[in-house]
């Protein structure tokens, strides 16, 4: 018997550059040799909304975001990643404190966490929610999938179209069906900041 410690075998890895979502966006449409207006057609969008996104002059809601990844049918990271997916097993990410890929939209600014280099079952996000009222808000948001959230910082109200309004506190957590009309919104004396968690 050897006591040798035989290490690993030396696994290929297959880094993801960040990008905007407007230059990504763009990237994967021209992949799949998609016009504009075809864009516009499967994602339910407009064609002068898509031209202003792949050029950096409209930032989406999320679920636009989900609505464009499910008609480029891939998923939603890729429009922050757009790169060579790995089908590694035995894989981990890492994401230092800030270094996410940001991307803000009109009610939240959106950091992806530890989605670098493989493709998971779901997207976890730093969320600062921009946000203090519903009217400020605007419509409520759905899309496919299921959604966690844990108040990190501040006070938040979740907005749901089958319940009443429910306020969270810090370590406070809900999880909900994204197929609900849904919106989050900041009540406190500070900027709310939430850990969400969703399928992708």
């Amino acid at each position: 018997m050897s006591d040798t410690v035989t290490p690993p075998p030396r696994v290929r890895e297959h880094p993801r550059k960040a990008g905007s979502i407007g230059t990504n966006l763009k990237a994967l449409r021209s992949d799949r040799g998609l016009t504009i207006a075809q864009m516009a057609e499967a994602s339910g969008s407009s064609a002068a909304s898509i031209s202003r996104i792949e050029n950096g002059r409209l930032s989406p809601t999320y679920d636009v975001i989900v609505k464009l990844a499910a008609a480029l049918e891939v998923d939603v990271s890729e429009l922050f990643y757009h790169n060579e997916r790995s089908a590694l097993s035995g894989w981990r990410t890492l994401t230092r404190a800030g270094q996410g890929p940001v991307v803000e939209t009109p009610n939240y600014r959106f950091e992806l966490l530890c989605n670098d280099m493989v493709a998971k079952d779901f997207l976890v996000f730093s969320t600062t929610v921009l946000n203090t009222s519903i009217e400020e808000f605007g419509e409520l948001q759905r899309h496919a999938g299921h959604e966690q959230i844990v108040v990190q910082q501040g006070e938040v109200e979740v907005w749901t179209e089958h319940y009443a309004p429910t306020r969270l506190k810090v370590a406070d957590s809900m999880s909900f069906d994204s197929q609900m009309g849904h919106a989050v919104i900041s009540v406190g004396d500070q900027p709310a900041r939430i850990l969400w968690i969703c399928t992708s």
